[in-house]
């Protein structure tokens, strides 16, 4: 939110290559997208539908889809840099500005104000990290209602609302004469002539898009890199083989910090893996679970039955309820294609998305 460039003003619809009439052009591209035939760690992700659902998967081939990009520090312009070519067929063109450096630094200034666990240290963070999501939030708003149907006005009204919004009803409870109603809202857009813009919910799809951009493109500098190996990732850490540069470690914004040494790991699939440390430390992370349950299922075709301990709530009837789940853990290939060697599992791999599509 601080370094990426974001976008303002009013876009500009465009058709065709609009970098070769303007090399600085900053946007939104539609682009024919070709990823290099070899690349450990592929760099753009894509929503793909598969086997098992719909998956995220950063893979190996070609599509077509929507990519951010600035001149030179855009997510576009820094996939080029790894063999990745792009065709523009159109989008849309914005100005570009910092808008949120101050706010950034303030909340983060604050944040080392305070040791973790203050409640001004757990504050400052949550706006700093919350900040973007909240552009990117749906245009649509729950409207919960109460109509005392014993009161003539109000069952009148009721009656009309059934009517003119019966469709955007979800659910209702009676109590009594009491109805209690829940429906979907679309958010009222109003328009200002002398700003010349729509006021409503402060929701920007650009900005939300360009942040998670620019994150991506942030830890990027951690794939591929011929300086380690790279052995597990997730949005904000990574898992190497060797110590990191001296400049990218520390405590300020955007560095990163040594949470273990380890000396034996297994990775099973996102978010579930086994770390030993130098120290003999166990940490499991297994969705949840909490005891070591990984023992032999990095064997191929191997797999372990869990009863896992739930809380469900309902939200309408006002209740909860905890109840056992059965949890089969075995290695999963959502994301990368799993490699064994003598039926241990070893290593992994990226898709090509012409052989998921063809599953």
């Amino acid at each position: 939110m601080a370094k990426t460039p974001m976008p303002i003003g009013k876009p500009i619809a465009f058709t065709g290559d609009i970098r070769k009439i303007d090399p600085n052009a900053y946007g939104f591209f539609y682009c024919e997208i070709t990823t290099p035939n070899e690349l450990n760690n592929p760099l753009l992700q894509r929503r793909i539908k598969t086997s098992e659902g719909m998956r995220t998967i950063a893979g190996l081939g070609s599509w077509t889809g929507w990519i951010c990009s600035t001149p030179q520090r855009g997510e576009m312009d820094n996939a080029m840099k790894y063999g990745y070519q792009f065709n523009i067929l159109n989008g849309y063109q914005f100005e570009q500005g910092n808008i949120f450096e101050e706010y950034v630094m303030k909340m983060y200034n604050l944040r080392l104000q305070y040791p973790k666990g203050e409640a001004m240290n757990l504050i400052a963070k949550l706006l700093m990290n919350s900040l973007y999501g909240k552009f990117g939030m749906k245009l649509e708003n729950t409207i919960v209602e109460m109509y005392d149907t014993s009161i003539d006005s109000e069952l009148d009204l009721f009656k009309d609302v059934l009517d003119v919004y019966g469709k955007t009803l979800q659910d209702f409870i009676k109590i009594d004469d009491i109805y209690i109603t829940i429906r979907n809202s679309l958010i009222s857009l109003k328009y200002n002539d002398e700003e010349d813009m729509y006021h409503g919910l402060d929701v920007n799809i650009a900005i939300a898009s360009a942040i998670t951009g620019g994150a991506r493109m942030w830890m990027s500098v951690l794939k591929n890199n011929p300086l380690f190996n790279l052995y597990y990732s997730d949005t904000d850490s990574v898992v190497i083989d060797k110590e990191l540069p001296q400049f990218m470690v520390g405590d300020g914004l955007g560095q990163l910090k040594l949470e273990s040494v380890v000396k034996r790991a297994v990775f099973l699939a996102p978010k579930v893996y086994a770390l030993i440390t130098l120290d003999n430390l166990e940490i499991v992370k297994v969705k949840g679970l909490k005891e070591d349950v990984l023992t032999d299922i990095h064997i191929q075709d191997s797999s372990k039955d869990i009863i896992q301990t739930k809380w469900f709530k309902k939200v309408i009837e006002g209740e909860i309820t905890v109840s056992d789940v059965a949890y089969n853990l075995k290695a999963t290939s959502n994301k990368r294609a799993p490699i064994y060697i003598d039926g241990v599992f070893e290593n992994t791999k990226p898709f090509n998305y012409e052989d998921i599509i063809k599953k």
